[in-house]
């Protein structure tokens, strides 16, 4: 395995004889690219135009004036918040999808560590990404650099590519979801809760678990409830197929599912998002501010730190059936 590209323009390339992971660190240090070396297939949407942003973006622009693709991260909120938020205004998506990471270190072990400091609050944001056999580990610390706890929310954003008839796994616990938004009121109004996968019951016809085609135009933002095994996955109909992410259900105990089919963003301008992704976080809320109002915002002590990892695997090297991926999608997923 070996580090390929010139940081400051085409990025960063992990592979090996079964994977190849592609990260932008001047890009807000995000993935572009999970791809399977064997069956050839990329889990990660693709921007609708290349990626090249020259330089950071303004820093509070709307994420859908970005490549809206890859996986990057949400911190200190997802959704925007105003100067009336505890600590003042956040962006929407956060401040670090728009910043130049800087490369802290690459090593023999396969391994590239990035750094970057927030600027709506004083944050301290350092991953380090490790590729292994069929799985890429990010190992995550969030740094308090200053002498006041911070308040902060944080969710990973992984934007994973579909097809129609794609499926979703999540931990056999889940049987019930909270609806965050959804479009047109389709499956419910924000913070009603729904049966999942299929918010009618059981004779619906509409089954959450089974992605759509983009013609559907919908879009649904649900949380799961605390979770005691952080998993969850995407199964790969054609192919047979799949990747799961694995987390801290300690740490993270808090699944958001964002499930895209053409129904976003709501500028007609802009080219409709499909897609599927899995957000653990660390909780059920799309702002810090809703987070702090209903107490579920964690605090950072002075210059204490906060730390997690998450794991985004390969499954499959032959096709299997959608029971046996969504079986392995929560073998050895403790930390």
């Amino acid at each position: 395995m070996r580090f390929t590209g010139d940081l400051s323009t085409s990025g960063i390339t992990l592979h090996n004889d079964r994977l190849r992971v592609h990260i932008l660190p001047e890009e807000g240090g995000r993935i572009t690219s999970f791809f399977d070396m064997r069956s050839r297939i990329e889990f990660l949407l693709q921007p609708s135009e290349p990626y090249g942003q020259p330089g950071p973006l303004d820093p509070w622009d709307c994420f859908e004036n970005s490549a809206c693709a890859g996986i990057d991260d949400c911190l200190p909120s997802v959704g925007a918040c105003g100067p009336e938020t505890p600590g003042g205004p956040v962006p929407d998506h956060g401040d670090f999808w728009r910043l130049r990471w800087n490369v802290v270190s690459t090593s023999e072990s396969d391994s590239v560590s990035m750094a970057a400091t927030g600027y709506s609050r004083p944050l301290l944001f350092e991953k380090q990404l490790i590729l292994h056999d069929s799985s890429l580990e990010i190992r995550y610390r969030i740094r308090n650099m200053e002498d006041t706890p911070v308040p902060f929310l944080y969710a990973l954003h992984p934007l994973f590519a579909i097809d129609p008839g794609d499926r979703i796994a999540l931990p056999p616990e889940v049987s019930t979801v909270q609806v965050e938004s959804s479009r047109l009121g389709r499956v419910g109004v924000p913070r009603s809760v729904i049966d999942w996968p299929k918010p009618g019951g059981a004779g619906s016809s509409l089954d959450l678990s089974r992605t759509e085609a983009i013609s559907a135009s919908t879009a649904e933002m649900l949380y799961t409830g605390r979770l005691r095994t952080g998993c969850c996955g995407l199964y790969r109909a054609q192919s047979g197929q799949g990747i799961a992410v694995r987390f801290d259900a300690e740490q993270l105990p808090y699944l958001g599912l964002w499930l895209c089919y053409g129904g976003w963003p709501e500028d007609a301008a802009l080219p409709r998002q499909y897609a599927v992704a899995f957000e653990p976080t660390v909780a059920p809320q799309g702002t810090l501010a809703a987070a702090l109002k209903h107490g579920q915002a964690p605090v950072i002590g002075a210059y204490a730190s906060f730390e997690f990892s998450i794991v985004l695997d390969r499954i499959g090297i032959d096709p299997v059936d959608f029971d046996t991926f969504a079986a392995q999608c929560c073998e050895n997923a403790c930390f």
